[in-house]
């Protein structure tokens, strides 16, 4: 593989490799790499589906793509997917495999005209009420002071102390107070401290000369 300019080269169909038709492929996983490998081994390579053969360890194919429900929490689906319309390699390969919901279209041309054309779903919508009703909060952050502290406290507690520990238990002690405090502190001057005081999660610098963005929450001190 090597890159090109223009579409002379990218709409040409890969030459069948020599012997293709004595080959098989195995492949280890049907998460998004596995999938897509396969695809390409049919697409490309011209190999016939028949000897592409795919190993998954779980009941259900997919990886972190899969949906399955559990008896304990319910369905649960362990990865979602943003479609981005910038992500060349999986629209170009999307457009070659025909859609399910609809046989003349391919998964490109449905997801381009079912869900994004004739159902477009944009919105800046924070939150809901009365299941899917906008709650018109405005650009309003409006986190009680408690909750502002419990996100803070999260957000510079290492990944190695959150290992099983439900949401739940994110209740701070007066030294995880004190550790908050001086994570805030080393914070100062960089760009994510501007961004969480701009969102009223932490309070401004009283130093700081440059007036405070109206939020709806503010951050209070800790002592």
């Amino acid at each position: 593989m090597y890159y090109s300019s223009g579409n002379y080269e990218a709409f040409a169909h890969p030459a069948k490799p020599e012997g293709i038709e004595n080959k098989s492929a195995y492949l280890i996983g049907t998460g998004l790499a596995g999938l897509s490998a396969a695809c390409y081994l049919v697409r490309d390579a011209q190999m016939d589906g028949s000897r592409v053969h795919l190993f998954e360890r779980d009941a259900e194919p997919g990886g972190a793509c899969d949906g399955w429900d559990y008896p304990q929490i319910g369905f649960t689906m362990r990865g979602g997917r943003e479609m981005d319309n910038h992500f060349e390699v999986m629209w170009d390969l999307f457009r070659s495999i025909p859609s399910i919901e609809d046989e003349s279209m391919s998964v490109l041309d449905y997801y381009y005209y079912q869900l994004n054309k004739r159902d477009p779903n944009y919105s800046l919508c924070r939150a809901t009420l009365n299941q899917g009703e906008d709650a018109n909060l405005e650009n309003k952050f409006d986190l009680s002071d408690k909750a502002c502290l419990e996100i803070m406290t999260l957000f510079f507690t290492p990944e190695s102390q959150l290992d099983d520990k439900p949401i739940t238990a994110m209740e701070m002690n007066p030294l995880e107070k004190l550790a908050l405090h001086k994570g805030v502190e080393k914070l100062k001057g960089t760009d994510l401290h501007g961004l969480l005081t701009a969102f009223g999660v932490i309070p401004p610098d009283p130093a700081d000369d440059t007036p405070a963005p109206a939020t709806g929450a503010v951050y209070p001190g800790i002592h």
